[in-house]
């Protein structure tokens, strides 16, 4: 913007730019309404047309607020959700939603845990009853009955590899704190968890502040502020909690296994901002910079993509030197993490890790406006193509009003995404990126897998 008024940009006028407001209805959206309750309690809505209006509850509490001694709590809870409470036994709960023809899940994740439910709007008094009951009563105490069939189930599930690696990834980078405990299994010492533990661990996280009451459909905000109030009123307030930074690991967790077949399973992770960084969206850019591949599929074949990074990895060797590969930005309360998964096979493995941290090294040198303009436009159809039903759209302000305070309106997201260009992306990427720390997990065959030095020394652009 500086350059097109014929002046020198003045020293924090992009970081100004991005923080532009739009007018929600600019885009034909409702804005989300955000009221606070007495007790602390945030109630949002956005009303839209339709039939099906969709509730949930949102909880600032996830595997983070574990304690060591009782890991795999938030997972315990989320299989015990719909177990049934004191109130509504299970088989009351099941009949009772499935009379009114509605949906109820409960996920527990890294930071975040929801309740939601999909009701007819007529049935939204009791929507709100059935998730009060289930978040204000949770059924710790089914514990005991439920304890060995969960724990089975836990052995014999299946974890698909690319969650595998981003926990482990995980337990890599962050392996001083809780944010580095495991969201998928195996969990160490579940199975000495008590109902005092889980109670421990409710009466700490389920707490006023910590919750978001969040509704998407054809209500009033007035209508869901006096449900709210009438179930949600009476939640105590917790006593502040003072966390700590986690501490970003540069490590390898390798786990080499030459006879599970031809395909090896890499991650490499940078420590990234948080939600609230002025940077994130500069981030968001970069990941679809990177972008992602699967061999054989898409409408445009890799060998012909304008995607510096896919065009690389399909041609290499003529062959290609990669069977998939997804760059990843996950952004937390106070840090966040960039970087890059791969499934490849084993003789590749050298060449489509070179690949990839060259990609990223470029981020910080090299990137054009035409990258970026193209990234751009594909953030932006990720993020305005999703799915748009009341469930998807509550579940996305449910998250916001979490992270951020507020709802993001969809102008705004636009204005942001807008306000980034190549040379942003060079700055964010030289300070966050280059020649820093890396964390790095991988799985399967890895006789190709570079040494930790030689991919920590990739990190910067090497000039001979």
């Amino acid at each position: 913007l500086g350059r097109r008024l014929g002046g020198t940009r003045p020293a924090g006028f992009s970081r100004g730019v991005s923080q532009v407001l739009a007018e929600p209805m600019a885009w034909n959206q409702a804005p989300v309404a955000v009221t606070t309750l007495p007790n602390g309690v945030r109630v949002a809505s956005r009303e839209t047309f339709g039939e099906v209006s969709s509730v949930g509850v949102f909880l600032n509490a996830g595997v983070r607020d574990e304690a060591k001694d009782s890991a795999g709590a938030a997972h315990l809870i989320e299989q015990l959700a719909l177990t049934g409470t004191a109130k509504r036994p299970k088989a009351k709960l099941e009949a009772e939603v499935e009379s009114m023809g509605a949906t109820l899940s409960m996920k527990a994740g890294r930071e975040q845990t929801s309740y939601t439910m999909s009701v007819l709007n007529s049935d939204l008094k009791q929507g709100v009853d059935i998730l009060s009951d289930l978040v204000t009563n949770p059924a710790v105490g089914n514990l005991a009955k439920e304890k060995e069939g969960i724990l089975r189930k836990l052995d014999e599930t299946e974890v698909p590899t690319r969650q595998v690696i981003d926990d482990r990834l995980h337990a890599c980078a962050f392996r001083d704190g809780p944010l580095g405990f495991s969201a998928v299994g195996p969990f160490e010492g579940i199975g000495n968890l008590t109902e005092a533990h889980l109670k421990s661990y409710v009466d700490a996280n389920y707490t006023a502040e910590n919750m978001v009451i969040a509704a998407s459909g054809p209500m009033k905000h007035a209508e869901l502020v006096s449900l709210a109030s009438a179930s949600f009123g009476s939640v105590k307030a917790g006593t502040p909690k003072w966390t700590e930074k986690p501490y970003f690991c540069g490590a390898e967790l390798i786990y080499r296994n030459d006879e599970m077949g031809p395909t090896a399973y890499i991650a490499v992770g940078w420590e990234a901002v948080p939600w609230k960084s002025p940077d994130a969206v500069t981030f968001m850019v970069m990941q679809a910079i990177i972008g992602s591949y699967k061999k054989n599929t898409g409408l445009v074949p890799g060998t012909i993509s304008g995607n510096r990074v896919i065009n690389a990895v399909a041609n290499k060797m003529q062959v290609g030197c990669a069977d998939e590969f997804e760059a990843f930005s996950y952004f937390y309360k106070d840090t966040g993490m960039f970087g890059f998964y791969i499934a490849c096979d084993e003789v590749a493995v050298e060449h489509a890790i070179g690949e990839l941290m060259f990609g990223c090294n470029l981020l910080s040198f090299s990137v054009t406006d035409e990258e970026v303009e193209r990234a751009k436009r594909e953030l932006k159809s990720a993020l305005f193509s999703a799915p748009t039903s009341a469930e998807a759209s509550c579940a996305e302000m449910g998250k916001q009003v979490l992270a951020y305070g507020r709802g993001i309106p969809p102008a705004e997201m636009m204005l942001r995404i807008e306000a980034v260009d190549a040379e942003e992306v060079k700055r964010v990427a030289y300070k966050y990126l280059n020649d820093a720390e890396i964390s790095t997990t991988a799985l399967g065959p890895l006789h190709g897998m570079p040494q930790y030095y030689d991919l920590r020394r990739a990190t910067g652009m090497h000039r001979y």
